[in-house]
């Protein structure tokens, strides 16, 4: 782990299978390749798993959950803790495995592997607040106390089925195990088809650090497979939850077939995030910070800015500042595949046509995997860019007319992840931000913003239940009654 001892095509290495502490034989029929989109070819190859492959996954995970569940946890917090120096010491060879799959800048994968190890030793320290309650003993009509003793126990949920996406390939699969682990859950990781090699160098960190064999188990799969192996996992008998973060096309079709199976899911989905400008907003500040949060890491955050929205009566002011610090990003990096790039264009091309005018930017690509940053003004409701996640390096702008227009403007959106405000009273921000339907608001920062001590979660579209700290952790626990 992570390459097999067997090599692929063109002698190039192969992600394997990863099932109770040891790699799948490669049969390799079932091989993909995992391109680079800036060079456009195979950087190496991965193992596509089978229906009955995933099923094996959950028994190795269910059978090392027996013991794992009953671990104090004191013990996995050491165990997380010992985990993040080991992800620290890796992190250049981590880092290196998510440009060359996700094709990110340097700043962004560095930020990944230094952010990913803060987020574990938050969710190990959070397992000290794992405790229980003892209720009040019930009492008779008459006033007298009944019953015997009554504690309410936190467990683990059981095996957990995890999907991380490929963006944010390092920070987001280490919350997400580090809270199922931290749990007492024992868990599935279906790494994504992108980038698995990061995603196995990630399980490999928690191996060497002492997590026993089984308790993580990691499989893959080509995109063609793909639903009948997660059909596969999602009904077993022995799992018992998903976490899924990712788009909401898929998360629709995960939440589908967990509903099928009746199995609760953590879902953390797309997002359309607004920035409000308010009139009493530091202009030169709150353009930076907008334009920043529409093309981190080529715009392929969930929580990157994708609408502006700005007070008519600095509108003219705001808007050169806005272009420069658009001007002043030469380039936003490179999109995960070519075909990604493709889509953040072909919004472009349909906001124009249909009567959108591009302040800066535009329909221009600066390689076949990276566009120039782009602001949209003048865009119609009929338009995809309206309320459709870009994914680009771009972010559209509208005008409102008072702090109602900017509450609703706001709202007008499907989804409800990140949302900013920006306003030099921290009075007048709170209003607007108490108003907004998003899981998380910020008040003169990045909409890409996040901290993990603090919960996270989407609303609306974006999804539902808490990630971070021990509000994770209690995702994936149960309150007994005894």
């Amino acid at each position: 782990m992570p390459f097999s001892t067997t090599k692929g095509p063109d002698s190039l290495p192969i992600v394997p299978l990863w099932i109770n502490g040891v790699e799948s034989s490669v049969d390799k029929e079932s091989l993909f390749p995992v391109v680079s989109s800036v060079h456009d070819k195979p950087i190496h190859y991965a193992v596509s798993a089978t229906p009955d492959a995933a099923a094996a996954a959950v028994e190795s995970a269910a059978e090392a959950f027996k013991t794992w569940r009953t671990t104090s946890p004191t013990y996995r917090r050491n165990l997380l803790l010992k985990a993040a120096d080991i992800l620290e010491l890796r992190g250049k060879e981590i880092a290196a495995s998510q440009i060359a799959e996700t094709s990110c800048p340097q700043p962004f994968a560095d930020f990944n592997i230094k952010t990913g190890c803060v987020y574990v030793r938050e969710i190990a320290s959070a397992t000290s607040e794992l405790r229980g309650t003892v209720p009040q003993r019930p009492t008779a009509p008459d006033g007298q106390e009944v019953g015997g003793l009554t504690v309410v126990v936190r467990e683990p949920i059981g095996v957990v089925l995890i999907i991380p996406p490929w963006n944010g390939a390092v920070i987001l699969p280490l919350r997400a195990m580090s809270m199922a682990l931290a749990a007492g859950c024992a868990i599935v990781v279906k790494a994504s088809e992108l980038c698995p090699h990061t995603h196995s160098l990630l399980v490999d960190a928690f191996e060497e650090a002492g997590v026993p064999k089984g308790v993580i188990n990691m499989i893959q799969a080509r995109r063609e497979d793909a639903a009948p192996v997660v059909e596969a996992i999602i009904s077993h008998k022995a799992v018992r939850k998903v976490d899924f973060i990712g788009s909401a096309a898929v998360g629709s079709k995960i939440g589908q077939t967990c509903a099928k199976y009746l199995k609760p899911v953590l879902m953390e989905l797309g997002g359309k995030g607004p920035a409000v400008v308010c009139e009493d907003a530091d202009l030169e500040k709150a353009a930076g910070l907008c334009a920043m949060g529409a093309i981190l890491d080529h715009g392929q955050l969930c929580f990157s800015t994708e609408r502006i929205l700005v007070h008519k009566s600095i509108y003219d002011a705001f808007i050169p500042l806005l272009v420069k610090a658009m001007n002043a990003i030469p380039s936003a990096g490179d999109a995960v595949t070519r075909q990604s790039a493709k889509h953040a264009y072909e919004v472009l091309q349909d906001a124009e046509a249909k009567g959108a005018k591009f302040l800066c930017g535009g329909l221009e690509y600066l390689s076949e995997t990276s566009l120039k940053p782009t602001l949209v003004a003048n865009v119609s409701p009929s338009a995809r860019i309206w309320d459709e996640e870009t994914f680009g390096p771009s972010a559209s702008v509208y005008t409102f007319e008072d702090d109602e227009d900017a509450i609703a403007k706001a709202n007008d959106s499907a989804y409800g992840l990140n949302a900013a405000v920006h306003s030099k009273s921290w009075e007048h921000a709170y209003k607007i931000a108490a108003r907004l339907e998003y899981g998380q608001v910020h008040i003169n920062n990045l909409t890409s913003n996040d901290a993990p001590n603090q919960p996270i979660q989407g609303v609306k579209g974006s999804g539902w239940g808490q990630s971070n700290s021990i509000y994770g952790i209690q995702e994936f626990s149960v309150e007994k009654t005894i």
